[in-house]
């Protein structure tokens, strides 16, 4: 078992882009081991927040189902999906109904853009929240 994932995942990407990518002798083999490096270090952010950041937005998704009257299109998919819960909390599972909820959220703002302004907000509003809380925090070495 590995207590740190993250942590290790971190390191590692630290060790190959501080003492194997100085010793790669063509350019190609730098940019190479630079991306792994940073791809590496956006993996161990990522798994330490991944399930959370899901769950949150599928909590604020059904946030705004609720508060929608059956009048707006969509009501039925919308009622069967905040009936649900991931079938565990496994990384796939969690993502399986996240990404129901967020095909639903994208039916829902094409509609709400020309039908209503402030239902659009609200959604502008939670994908910003989305992409502040899957924002990657790397720095160049």
């Amino acid at each position: 078992m590995i207590d740190e994932p993250a942590q290790t995942l971190s390191d590692l990407a630290q060790r190959l882009a501080t003492r194997l990518l100085p010793d790669l002798q063509t350019t190609y083999s730098q940019a190479d081991a630079a991306l792994i490096s940073g791809l590496m270090l956006g993996l161990a952010q990522d798994y330490e927040r991944a399930v959370d950041n899901r769950m949150r937005d599928i909590n604020e998704i059904n946030e705004i189902f609720r508060s929608l009257g059956n009048e707006v299109p969509g009501a039925v998919e919308r009622s069967a999906f905040m009936d649900q819960a991931p079938s565990s909390l496994h990384l796939t599972d969690v993502n399986t109904l996240h990404a129901q909820g967020m095909e639903l959220l994208i039916q829902l703002h094409a509609w709400a853009e020309s039908a209503d302004d402030t239902l659009n907000r609200q959604i502008w509003q939670l994908l910003h929240r989305h992409c502040e809380r899957n924002r990657f925090d790397i720095t160049g070495g």
